[in-house]
């Protein structure tokens, strides 16, 4: 009797322990559950959000009048020049500023200031919070073995 009851008392153990993993096993693959999935995503919304600490290129700054409208004509000249680097105009009482990259480290953002400092004279590193880089999805993604 006591052997029956240890041996159902595994098997329903067994059993809770497998529905509450985030992971199953399914025709010999181990599939993740959807809900980690959406637990993942909403995480990156907020950090993209959020952003994180790092360094960016002050490289222009204006006030006074019509000040919004040449920090917007610089903007228009970076972003022709340099397509691939993300720009950003921020306003703090009574400047403009234009401000460009998401550089995790402040290497980064020296080996591209020597890069603009030639065209923006007043160029200069400042610390700011920067987007996230974006993930490589394929390296997050759980590959299935093939089928032999």
């Amino acid at each position: 009797m006591l052997i029956i009851f240890l041996s159902v008392f595994t098997v329903l153990s067994a059993q809770n322990t497998e529905q509450q993993s985030n992971y199953r096993y399914e025709n010999n693959y181990l599939k993740r559950d959807e809900r980690v999935d959406q637990l993942q995503e909403a995480q990156r919304k907020i950090n993209q959000r959020n952003g994180m600490s790092g360094f960016r290129v002050q490289i222009y700054t204006d006030s006074g009048n019509r000040s919004k409208l040449r920090t917007d004509r610089v903007k228009a000249e970076f972003d022709a020049q340099y397509p691939d680097i993300p720009s950003y105009i921020s306003y703090d009482e009574p400047y403009y500023k234009l401000r460009v990259g998401d550089f995790r480290t402040r290497l980064d953002a020296i080996r591209f200031l020597n890069r603009v400092s030639p065209t923006y004279l007043s160029a200069i590193i400042v610390v700011d919070k920067i987007n996230f880089p974006p993930l490589d999805k394929k390296a997050d993604e759980i590959t299935e073995p093939e089928n032999n």
